[in-house]
């Protein structure tokens, strides 16, 4: 009897997942690849996304009625913001300092703002809105109740499957996004032939569940004031129907922005293999087929009138067939994910569905590892899925919604710094290239900001952009204009990244010039001085903080951030190491020498901790989400134990350190924070607190506050959180263990960059039995420093016993050589 091709795909796929399900019951320590659900998403923020940087998707999983949301990295409403400059207020800077020194700093504030509004300035602007590009419905017909369900998403190649039983019948419905082809994937099978009837139809993506402050969000406010007599035809997003066709086995669907010429483009083919394919209406119906694929992309286009679909259909029309496309993807992708990898021991745990692990970690004073792991994976995976052009925004490359809170942008104060800070240590170069070209297509905007606003030369970048523009305008009585330490916080994981790797046609062609500006803004900049000659910083601000005036009023608009003493002097430090390392005799090192000589100190207040303002008459305000004071603990490397006096007044600062509101991103910030200042109990309590006080969807994406607002920016730096614990490294020094919980006790992680362009290969760890054993490779000759911060009892190199000096000791290497580091506690 002839075998059909159906049953044979399902015949093996049946066999895999059943030796895999066998594997993972053998072996407890299994690194957790994949996550799976037990229901359908019954909203979009629990829908299981894939991604390949420029398009993601978001999947249901209903067996009957599917939604299958698509979005590009490029998609954002025009609101009419995004173009307008900032006002040019630069001449009267020189006042406002003045009133900064005299500590009139709400005087300062009032008179910047007053002459900017008569200057064009109108108020805060927000950015474009990022939104959906439109939903594919499925509608798919079968006989019999649904049983056996499960959906699940495999980290290695980002394939989302869908399956179930109805009647005597077994169906699967899997979907992802292609990197190496560039497109959106579906097939949709069934254990028997004939058995795959399935309508489709595209249509706007909208969320009835969305708030009325989601939908506002500050737009309708911007809105109103530049387009009075338009706003209410403006405030509501694509009032006019899209543009949508079917062609035989194409679907279409076109849709342009209201006020300019832009918009995008949708298309999507339905290859079947047997059945009968007819259209009705708006729908392409397949009855009766052995197998179904889909292939659809989603394109902008500008102007509008220049369709490129014809274009893609040329390109479609010559794609292989599903299974394919999957394994090129999966050898693209699958190699990105394994650079690193996590195992941790699961003794005493138990493994499920993504719901039922939820749910059992609220209830446990524990982190089940089991899910803590996936969150690591899920947070590699969503790091590389969403980083394309553009490194993720505030959604990563996932939404369903339009208009929602803070327009799902880049937010340059915290939360795009938090999404790219696992990048380095996970080896993720595509992800430091998409983020670095988003810097670059944004930094002509960082001149107009410099010169409009302050009368200098060189780079001041906003707080927000949708990557397109990034003009400062989003101010008025929050004071973000006096932000200037931006430019080099979101510079830092671009030079990092050199530290990494060594990559000097990098660092010479594309970071090296930024760094410059950066600090020729400086140059102008600093022209104040205190009674110590010492650089009074004004106007100065610590994102999105306000200090504590000696009147009790609260303030933001003020002078010697600690931020921004930081950023200055890791700057130009920067700046000198890279002329001393590379030789390139660049004049301005005897200028920048000089500028660092002239930075105030730190200060410590009475309760000893680390002040937010380095000025005695300006107090602290202790319960706020942003840590940005702390900068020099992390993600700079300044405030290190050796330096005893600022590590324990770092210490006592975070300590003192309230949740604010309690947003994810503060949550995570703060235990970065900590592995630095080697404070194991916080980082854990921290990560405990996140995977068990709802931050984690079904999807096990993260939200923004508990069970509310979809954002990406905790779930893509908690894996940076855990190899900071696990391994911290600065040019010549890699130390192990820094701020390990003896309650993670056994596991061990591979793959992890140092800054020292060195490798982790892998690092192995007992607590219990008080042992680790490290493979390291270095790429380049040199002598690394390694620590561990116990009483060291034995240590062997490549099994050759070592003493060491305390709890350090050095190892040569020479370029490209591994060793092997064991040692007891």
């Amino acid at each position: 009897m002839k075998i059909s091709f159906i049953k044979v795909v399902f015949a093996v796929f049946v066999i895999q997942l059943l030796a895999s399900c066998n594997s993972t019951k053998k072996e407890a320590k299994v690194q957790q690849k994949n996550n799976t659900s037990e229901a359908p998403a019954s909203r979009w923020q629990d829908a299981l996304v894939s991604g390949n940087g420029e398009m993601g998707i978001m999947v249901h999983g209903n067996p009957q009625d599917e939604k299958i949301i698509f979005n590009h990295e490029f998609l954002y409403e025009y609101i009419g913001t995004e173009s307008v400059k900032p006002p040019d207020i630069g001449d009267i800077m020189s006042k406002a300092k003045q009133l900064i020194k005299a500590e009139k700093y709400a005087e300062a504030k009032s008179d910047i703002l007053t002459h900017a509004k008569t200057r064009g300035y109108q108020d805060i602007l927000w950015t474009d809105p990022y939104h959906p590009a439109c939903v594919l419905n499925l509608n798919q017909k079968f006989q019999g109740e649904v049983s056996n369900y499960e959906r699940s998403l495999n980290y290695e190649n980002g394939e989302i499957m869908i399956r179930w039983n109805a009647g005597d019948s077994q169906y699967r419905r899997t979907s992802f996004v292609s990197r190496s082809d560039n497109v959106i994937a579906t097939q949709i099978i069934s254990n028997k032939e004939k058995n795959v009837t399935v309508s489709f139809a595209l249509a706007h993506q909208f969320d009835e569940n969305q708030s009325k402050a989601d939908k506002e969000s500050g737009i309708e406010k911007n809105i109103k004031m530049l387009f009075p007599d338009r706003w209410k035809q403006l405030n509501t997003p694509l009032i006019e129907d899209p543009e949508s066709k079917i062609t035989s086995n194409w679907l279409s669907f076109r849709s342009k922005y209201q006020l300019i010429d832009r918009g995008y483009e949708v298309l999507v083919y339905i290859k079947n293999k047997g059945g009968v394919l007819t259209t009705k209406g708006d729908e392409i119906i397949i009855e009766d087929a052995d197998e179904v694929e889909v292939l659809a992309k989603v394109m902008p286009v500008e102007p509008y009138s220049k369709s490129v679909i014809a274009d893609a259909r040329k390109t479609i029309e010559s794609m292989p067939p599903y299974n394919i496309l999957l394994k090129k993807h999966a050898e693209v992708h699958g190699e990105m994910f394994n650079r690193v990898t996590l195992n941790l021991d699961k003794t005493g745990f138990s493994d499920g569905s993504n719901e039922a692990l939820i749910t059992g970690q609220k209830q446990q004073d524990v982190i089940n590892t089991y899910l803590l792991e996936k969150v690591f994976n899920m947070g590699i995976y969503g790091l590389i899925s969403s980083s394309g052009k553009n490194p993720p925004n505030l959604m990563g490359i996932w939404n369903g919604s339009w208009r929602p809170r803070w327009s799902g942008d880049f937010t340059l104060d915290a939360n795009v710094n938090l999404q790219i800070s696992a990048a380095n240590l996970a080896n993720q170069k595509e992800a430091i290239d998409s983020y670095m070209t988003l810097l670059e297509r944004i930094a002509p905007d960082w001149e107009v900001n410099a010169k409009n606003l302050f009368g200098c030369r060189g780079y001041v970048s906003g707080t927000r952009t949708s990557g397109r523009h990034n003009f400062h305008t989003h101010f008025g009585n929050w004071p973000g204009n006096y932000w200037t330490a931006g430019a080099e916080w979101l510079l830092l994981p671009c030079f990092e990244y050199y530290q990494c790797t060594g990559d000097k046609a990098f660092l010479l062609n594309r970071l090296y010039p930024m760094m410059k500006k950066t600090a020729l803004f400086y140059e102008d900049f600093l022209d104040m001085y205190d009674e110590n000659d010492k650089y009074l910083i004004g106007p100065s601000y610590s994102p999105e903080n306000n200090a504590v005036l000696p009147n009790g009023e609260r303030m933001g608009a003020v002078a010697n951030a600690t931020m921004d003493i930081a950023v200055i002097r890791e700057l130009l430090t920067n700046l000198i190491t890279i002329n001393n390392e590379l030789n390139l005799k660049e004049e301005k090192v005897t200028l920048w020498k000089d500028m660092l000589q002239k930075l105030p100190p730190y200060l410590i207040n009475d309760d000893g901790a680390l002040k937010e303002w380095a000025h005695p008459n300006l107090g602290e305000y202790y319960n706020h989400r942003h840590i940005s004071h702390l900068y020099p603990v992390w993600p700079g490397l300044e405030i290190s134990p050796e330096k005893e006096t600022l590590f324990k007044a770092a210490n006592v600062a975070i300590e003192k350190r309230g949740r604010g509101n309690g947003s994810a991103h503060g949550l995570a910030h703060t235990a970065l924070i900590a592995t630095r200042l080697k404070k194991a109990d916080l980082v854990y309590g921290n990560l405990l607190f996140l995977m068990k006080n709802d931050y984690l969807y079904n999807s096990l994406v993260t939200s923004h506050n508990p069970g509310v607002i979809y954002n990406t920016d905790a779930l893509h730096s908690i894996p940076s959180v855990i190899m900071e614990m696990l391994v911290f490294s600065k040019p010549g020094v890699i130390e192990f263990l820094p701020a390990l919980s003896e309650k993670l006790s056994k596991g061990s992680i591979s793959g992890v960059l140092c800054r020292t362009q060195a490798k982790v290969e892998n690092l192995e760890w007992d607590m219990d039995g008080k042992t680790m054993t490290a493979k390291v490779s270095s790429g380049k000759q040199q002598s690394i420093t390694f620590q561990l911060r116990k009483t060291i009892i034995s240590a062997k190199v490549n099994g050759k016993v070592i003493s060491p000096n305390g709890d350090t000791f050095p190892v040569d290497f020479e370029a490209g050589e591994t060793k092997t580091i064991e040692l007891t506690w």
